[in-house]
């Protein structure tokens, strides 16, 4: 019993441990796109993009930078990992199984005022493509948003 029971509970840790570590890059987004919108709304745009724009600052570190786009516009107006995102309209960039995936969380978000999406990227580490989610939240007519990898 116990050389059955021993591989079961150590497949039940490293299950619960992926789970717990999914949870908590959810939880990561989540919060940074909320603290996004805090600081945004404390010292204005100008201030708010400089401080997103610092590579291993508080809100750009690792996989984890905040994204802005215009929900009137739809053109991407800040990007912190992509400057030359910004200004473009990027509602018909798809993945490449073909989701439209800007196009998806701008809806979503815009009809429920937050919203989360599943696609594939390039991982900026490995260059290959991988799973990606993203946490997107609306303030005013703007979409704040923060992507992992998973």
């Amino acid at each position: 019993m116990r050389k059955i029971l021993a591989p079961v509970l150590i497949l039940f840790s490293i299950v619960t441990a992926f789970s717990a570590q999914a949870e908590d890059k959810k939880a990561i987004a989540e919060n940074l796109v909320k603290a996004a919108i805090a600081h945004y709304k404390e010292v204005g745009q100008e201030k708010a993009f400089a401080d997103f724009s610092v590579k291993g600052g508080e809100y750009n570190h690792g996989e984890y930078y905040v994204f802005i786009q215009s929900s009137a516009s739809d053109e991407m107006v800040f990007h912190g990992a992509n400057d030359k995102l910004v200004g473009r309209n990027l509602m018909g960039l798809k993945d490449p199984t073909g989701k439209e995936f800007v196009k998806e969380y701008a809806e979503s978000t815009k009809a429920n005022g937050s919203a989360w999406t599943t696609y594939q990227w390039v991982h900026p580490q490995t260059k290959k493509i991988a799973p990606k989610e993203a946490y997107t939240e609306m303030h005013n007519d703007l979409i704040f948003g923060v992507g992992y990898y998973k």
